[in-house]
């Protein structure tokens, strides 16, 4: 019997490639252009933090403003949230969406969705904040080009995440470390503390000094002043007006927005990294993760490192619609 491998064991060790004898004799960029052209900047974006920051509140409140959600669907989490006397919780459960998240009100692995801007077309990865998911954390975290580090305002929660061996510090350290160099930081809960500009420009100031000496640029970290259950300053124009007596900012869809896309390397070789792996119904596995560069296709014959087997691609699924090949920087799942 195949088990399926842990978490901690597939990443970053595991890789599809193409070897030479393998490359497809497709022109990859004639392809992508072909098949992609017109569509949006693509942009994979991790949500990290302190457990209990509120970054599936905030996540799933911003999907819920956007029109990623029905309004049946959001309904249908109002009803059932409120029977477990857990209200508060209802924009949390459009990303976590386990029996066992809703029932402890924790997220325990990276929840996938998707949603627009005016100029990108964003992946989400809502990652675990608790400290007993830190792999999981990682696998998310490996995948993403940028990151929104969500910390709570509240008097003595944000000294919690930040100074008391809290996951804040360790989660900026490790997207650091994993290559991503733009970070959001969104100060959610500050409707807690009465908008308070004070309390706002307190917390930025120890932050800008830790991500310095973690290695993030000053000019690639922004600050957003928010609140993720009340939805102030995510979509629309600023309605508190304690906070528009000194805030005059980007909203937070429009911060997402001024991310800068990083540069696909579809010309070069195919390389996937292994995110996770399960049983396909039929034979053989299905995998999924990210192209890191290059461009694979139905068809092709890839290489699994380190241990050396060959495979073959039969079909490509992206956002769990099947596709014809996938491209540097897309997030799917190949069954082979």
């Amino acid at each position: 019997m195949i088990r399926r491998p842990p978490r901690s064991t597939l990443f970053p060790y595991t890789t599809l490639f193409r070897s030479r004898e393998m490359t497809s004799k497709i022109n990859a960029e004639e392809e992508y252009h072909k098949q992609r052209a017109g569509n949006k900047d693509l942009l994979n974006l991790v949500v990290i933090g302190h457990v209990d920051a509120g970054k599936s509140t905030l996540m799933g409140h911003l999907l819920w403003l956007l029109g990623a959600v029905s309004k049946k669907i959001m309904h249908k989490y109002e009803q059932e949230s409120k029977k477990i006397g857990k209200s508060s919780f209802v924009y949390a459960w459009v990303l976590d969406e386990t029996g066992e998240e809703r029932s402890r009100g924790v997220t325990m692995d990276v929840a996938y969705s998707r949603f627009e801007t005016p100029t990108k077309s964003v992946t989400l990865l809502d990652a675990p904040g608790h400290k007993d998911f830190i792999p999981n954390m990682i696998t998310g975290a490996a995948q993403a080009d940028v990151a929104i580090l969500v910390v709570d305002a509240t008097r003595g929660e944000f000294e919690t995440g930040f100074e008391s061996g809290g996951q804040t510090r360790e989660h900026a350290l490790l997207v650091r470390s994993l290559g991503v160099s733009q970070l959001l930081v969104a100060i959610n809960k500050l409707d807690t503390v009465n908008w308070s500009k004070n309390r706002y420009e307190e917390i930025v100031k120890k932050l800008n000094q830790f991500l310095r000496q973690a290695g993030f640029k000053e000019g690639d970290v922004t600050y957003i002043p928010c609140s993720g259950l009340t939805g102030e300053n995510l979509v629309e124009d600023l309605k508190e007006e304690s906070l528009k007596a000194w805030y005059n900012g980007p909203t937070f869809i429009q911060q997402i927005d001024m991310f800068r896309s990083p540069g696909r390397s579809v010309s070069k070789p195919f390389r996937l990294c292994v995110s996770d792996v399960f049983k396909s119904q039929g034979s053989g596995f299905s995998i999924s993760g990210k192209v890191e560069t290059g461009f694979v296709q139905n068809g092709d014959k890839v290489l699994v490192m380190p241990i050396g087997e060959q495979a073959t691609v039969k079909n490509i699924f992206i956002d769990n619609e099947s596709q014809t090949g996938a491209f540097a920087g897309e997030i799917g799942r190949a069954h082979v």
